[in-house]
């Protein structure tokens, strides 16, 4: 079986569908699966081929993103679609299947190439919800309304990473029968959290973007730093927020308790030294930042959005303002409340013995639903039912 993941950006760009499509191909490699990546080339100086863990890695051509020139991007973004139909069309005999991260514009190239041109199989698959989602992003593009509505009439299969993912593109229209559910997974730590008493640090891992709501768990944390002055936070990520979140934070005088730490690569050592970690977005699809805490045992608040309900149990509740819900594996609070947000940090901070009870249930959940390889299983069965049906 050889499959051909498309993707606009991969690494050395790092969010959270490049990580997933990474994630994914190296462990199915691990499996015997052929994979190939191809994805865009955006940066002036990247290897245009290269090969990753196992994973051929090949980069179409897009004028390195115009060299960053604001206004021109979309150039960039026609010459890699037009790069990315050659390829599919001068490489038919290398792959068996297409599979797609985001529906977006390479999702529109592959769907109409690979699957109206060349008859094979194309699986696409959205990662993110409400005003973040791959839908509205799609609009925004040039001709991406009409993109959507081709792909919406053609795509033969649409994955999404949560529920209310594949809720978004049934209620535009696209067949229930043809969304199919498979979570983002993650590598299950050997390590997990085992001290549970004085909590003396909370994370939180996102982009500094507005959707991610850092600015809230800064206003929420401004009220815990009152009571508790020597807890820290730290906060690991980047974004074009970045500045003013910093000035936001030395507004709120919390310039001692709180460390900004940029973009991490690997949590696992900040991981071993947290207390409790806080997602507060605004809009989510499935966090993988909030999946690897879980893995490794974290007790979890996040706010009652996209995939986070799922994650924490506590679906289709109602909570009301400046309060929290405790879910089966953690709090949940609703976005844009820092009271709700400071009440739920301060509770658990203060029920170490809670905190250990959803710690533990969190690990076992994620191990046994969200587990890597698990979720590429179910790929591969995906896969060869998608090749049963053209054959």
């Amino acid at each position: 079986m050889k499959v051909l993941m498309v993707i606009s950006q991969f690494y050395p760009i790092v969010g959270g569908a490049e990580k997933q499509a990474q994630l994914l191909a190296q462990t199915l490699v691990e499996k015997g699966i052929q994979v190939k990546v191809v994805t865009g080339w955006w940066r002036f100086g990247t290897h245009r081929k290269e090969i990753i863990n196992g994973v051929k890695i090949f980069r179409n051509f897009s004028f390195w993103g115009m060299f960053g020139i604001k206004g021109l991007r979309p150039l960039g973004m026609l010459a890699y679609m037009i790069t990315l139909g050659l390829y599919l069309l001068i490489h038919k005999k290398e792959y068996d299947l297409i599979h797609v991260h985001q529906a977006l514009y390479p999702a529109f190239v592959s769907v109409w190439i690979g699957k109206r041109v060349l008859k094979k199989p194309v699986i696409v698959k959205t990662a993110s919800s409400g005003m973040t989602s791959d839908i509205k992003q799609l609009e925004k593009y040039p001709l991406g309304k009409y993109q959507l509505r081709y792909l919406i009439k053609t795509m033969g299969c649409l994955v999404s990473n949560s529920k209310v993912g594949g809720d978004d593109f049934k209620d535009i229209g696209f067949p229930k029968s043809k969304i199919i559910f498979i979570p983002n997974g993650v590598d299950i730590p050997i390590e997990k959290k085992t001290f549970f008493g004085e909590v003396k640090l909370v994370m939180a891992v996102a982009r500094l973007s507005i959707e991610k709501g850092i600015d809230v768990l800064l206003r929420a944390w401004a009220k815990v730093s009152v009571l508790y002055p020597t807890i820290k936070l730290v906060i690991a990520g980047q974004g074009s927020l970045e500045s003013s979140l910093k000035k936001l934070c030395q507004d709120l005088g919390l310039t001692d308790s709180v460390k900004f730490v940029g973009s991490i690569s690997n949590l696992n050592e900040y991981f071993r030294n947290t207390d409790l970690f806080v997602l507060p977005s605004r809009m989510e699809g499935l966090s993988n930042a909030l999946l690897e805490a879980m893995s490794y045992g974290l007790p979890c608040i996040a706010t009652n959005v996209g995939g986070n309900s799922e994650l924490l149990g506590g679906e289709n509740i109602v909570i009301p303002t400046g309060k929290f819900t405790m879910a089966k594996h953690g709090p949940l609070v609703n976005p844009d409340d820092p009271k709700g947000l400071s009440e739920a940090i301060l509770y658990l901070m203060r029920n170490h013995e809670e905190r250990e009870e959803m710690g533990r249930k969190s690990r076992e959940f994620i191990r046994e639903n969200y587990s890597i390889d698990s979720v590429v299983d179910r790929y591969i069965a995906l896969y060869q039912s998608m090749l049963n049906m053209k054959a």
